[in-house]
């Protein structure tokens, strides 16, 4: 019988430890003789992580290149090579040469540019006559910065052929042949128009005559009938008739220009005057 107890105790003993180790483990329940408080939370706000600085791949000692700044300031404008120096001659017919100017007339004023392009040095290019010699009446002037002006009025006919020559401002020069022929008076007409406007008793009148061709200087002159009293004529330019009518009516008239050479060419007149 005492066995029998000590083998029901043994098994009670056998049977609590199994329960023991298999029972679930419940949070904040310690074995016996463990501290069995409530634990505390654990703080989940982690400090603040410092941002990783970049790390220099240079190596010691080895400086890092820099850029090369761009250049903002004026770049230098190069020197252009100066052009040969030479006499134009385009809008000229040339032969052999030799370019031909005009033509002109005796007694009509000519006028007439040579010009040059290229060469160097200060301005304005100086031009004279190398050979040969101008037609009578005319000469050579410099104009403006690289020309030359031939001007004048012709005396007689005739061809003249003669060579310009241009310097430039570093003494370089240039030549030219050229001709010029100079032909007869042109006719002589009177370009005025038909005259005369009429005009008024007591009211200041006036009007103007003039010609072309020929060879001036001209001379006017009423060669027939009558003009009306109180006007009188200027015989040279600029030539008219002017003054206040004192006479109503219709009044006509021949008027005549004479060139120097004696050359003459008419024009009727009439001129009414009211009261």
């Amino acid at each position: 019988m005492k066995r029998f107890i000590q083998l029901v105790l043994l098994l009670g003993f056998l049977l609590v430890g199994v329960a023991a180790v298999t029972a679930p483990f419940t949070p904040g329940v310690m074995a016996r003789g463990r501290n069995t408080s409530t634990p505390q939370p654990t703080a989940t706000t982690s400090q603040a992580t410092a941002t990783p600085q970049a790390t220099s791949t240079t190596s010691p000692g080895t400086a890092t290149p820099q850029p090369t700044p761009t250049p903002t300031g004026t770049q230098p404008t190069p020197t252009p090579t100066p052009q040969p120096l030479i006499v134009i001659t385009a809008g000229f017919s040339c032969t052999n040469g030799v370019c031909t100017l005009g033509p002109g007339n005796v007694g009509t004023f000519f006028n007439e540019y040579v010009t040059s392009s290229g060469g160097s040095g200060p301005t304005p290019y100086t031009w004279k006559l190398v050979s040969g010699s101008l037609p009578s009446g005319l000469s050579l002037n410099n104009f403006g910065v690289y020309s030359a002006q031939i001007a004048g009025t012709p005396k007689q006919t005739g061809t003249s052929t003669f060579t310009l020559q241009v310097t430039d401002g570093a003494r370089d020069t240039a030549q030219q042949a050229f001709t010029l022929t100079i032909d007869p008076p042109l006719p002589l007409v009177i370009t005025s128009g038909s005259c005369c406007p009429n005009g008024t008793v007591g009211t200041v009148y006036q009007t103007n005559f003039f010609a072309d061709g020929g060879v001036q200087p001209y001379t006017w002159s009423i060669l027939s009938g009558q003009i009306p009293p109180g006007l009188k004529l200027a015989a040279s330019p600029p030539a008219g008739l002017s003054g206040t009518p004192t006479t109503a009516g219709t009044f006509t008239f021949t008027v005549a220009v004479t060139d120097n050479t004696g050359t003459q060419t008419t024009e009727p007149g009439s001129i009414t005057i009211q009261p």
